[in-house]
């Protein structure tokens, strides 16, 4: 986040790259929020990977914020979303997999854990998608 904070501190630099944000036990589904301020603003900067895995005070409302600039913004550069150990639950899996078929940028994704009616959600959802190369 720090590497995040710097570039967005200088107007002339432009953040490309991963962010790895996994493990740690401070982040909340305040950080998705920010972070969705990023992917839906048209500013440059571009967060090739996003790494939340592992981060237990997260839940459904950061996949939602996420998802939801995603969609609102679908041609942002994304190709990795990790969520490993998170627990999306229904609406934020949702909200996510909608972002996911919408941005054809998006490669790779880990939706952490899901509950047997989120699986069968997912597997309605990304049945027509032809971007996603590995869940």
């Amino acid at each position: 986040m720090h590497q995040l904070s710097i570039a967005l501190k200088h107007p002339d630099t432009k953040f490309r790259g991963p962010l790895k944000l996994s493990g740690n036990v401070n982040l909340t589904d305040l950080t998705g929020l920010y972070l969705s301020e990023i992917f839906s603003a048209k500013h440059g900067h571009a967060i090739r990977e996003l790494d939340l895995s592992g981060n237990i005070k997260m839940e459904s409302k950061s996949a939602q914020f996420i998802g939801e600039a995603l969609l609102a913004n679908p041609t942002y550069p994304i190709e990795e979303l990790k969520f490993k150990g998170v627990n999306l639950e229904e609406t934020g899996l949702y909200r996510l997999i909608e972002a996911v078929n919408a941005n054809k940028h998006i490669r790779k994704l880990h939706v952490g854990i899901i509950s047997d009616y989120g699986l069968r959600t997912m597997s309605e959802l990304l049945k027509a998608n032809k971007s996603l190369l590995k869940l």
